[in-house]
């Protein structure tokens, strides 16, 4: 069986272990602590890693901060939600570790919650994405968690060249909303589930550098329904955000 999550120490970087599976992730579940209410999230099927086992019989460690990881269909980490402890996890060489867990409990704060669509997407992506539109038909909510997982997914889509004066022919056929333009950007910037920005502060932000385009650049969107567009009155702030930003919007 393949193990879908797993839990990394935010400063060692060691893998504390894997699991087959998670629940509460999106923040649905919380305990509360004397006059404080914390998140709990739980892993199913939870089995410590050799790497952690082999560390702890030469040192102890403390864990405070986690990294709770997505992976892909071959157990490489794809993504990750920060979780910050309660109380730290301590082990050393007179910890038994057990060879599986039912459950593993972390008690604490997730710095992001992730949604139900996101969850549904990030099952999407733990193999390759070979096609682009895949986002296509995707209800409002699907869409928004679409671009948060394009946001936070470290594949091979990591930005190491950065373009600038680049030239991107970016369809509009499917375009109906501002989700759906940013899931077109991002496709057409940095290929099939590739992020570029989720509103306009995002958008800007990725002007300067370190998402596989920065200005100048131009965009040449096709298939345009001028009439809609003419009506849309983000589009018109949107064509404001580029153009501040030194970005050449073309219709073709």
């Amino acid at each position: 069986m393949i193990n879908r999550y797993s839990l990394v120490d935010e400063e060692s970087s060691l893998t504390i272990g894997k699991s087959l599976d998670l629940v509460r992730l999106t923040g649905n579940f919380t305990e509360t602590v004397g006059d404080e209410d914390f998140h709990k999230v739980t892993l199913v099927h939870f089995q410590y890693n050799d790497e952690l086992v082999a560390y702890c019989k030469e040192k102890q460690i403390s864990i405070n901060n986690i990294e709770i990881t997505i992976l892909d269909h071959e157990e490489n980490s794809i993504g990750s939600y920060y979780f910050v402890l309660r109380e730290p996890l301590s082990y050393n060489r007179f910890t038994e570790f057990n060879e599986v867990l039912t459950q593993f409990e972390l008690v604490g704060d997730l710095s992001q919650v992730a949604t139900e669509e996101s969850l549904l997407i990030w099952n999407m992506r733990r193999k390759p994405l070979a096609n682009t539109n895949e986002w296509v038909g995707l209800s409002l909510e699907q869409r928004i968690g679409w671009l948060e997982v394009a946001r936070l997914y470290r594949g091979t889509q990591l930005h190491s060249q950065e373009r600038q004066n680049g030239i991107y022919h970016m369809d509009a056929t499917n375009i109906e909303d501002s989700s759906s333009f940013y899931c077109a950007l991002g496709e057409a910037i940095n290929g099939p589930g590739g992020y570029y920005g989720f509103n306009l502060d995002s958008l800007s932000d990725c002007f300067c550098g370190g998402f596989g385009a920065k200005a100048p650049f131009v965009i040449i969107l096709q298939n345009v329904d001028h009439e809609w567009y003419l009506k849309e009155g983000y589009f018109q702030q949107l064509k404001e955000v580029l153009a501040d930003g030194n970005v050449t919007l073309v219709y073709s």
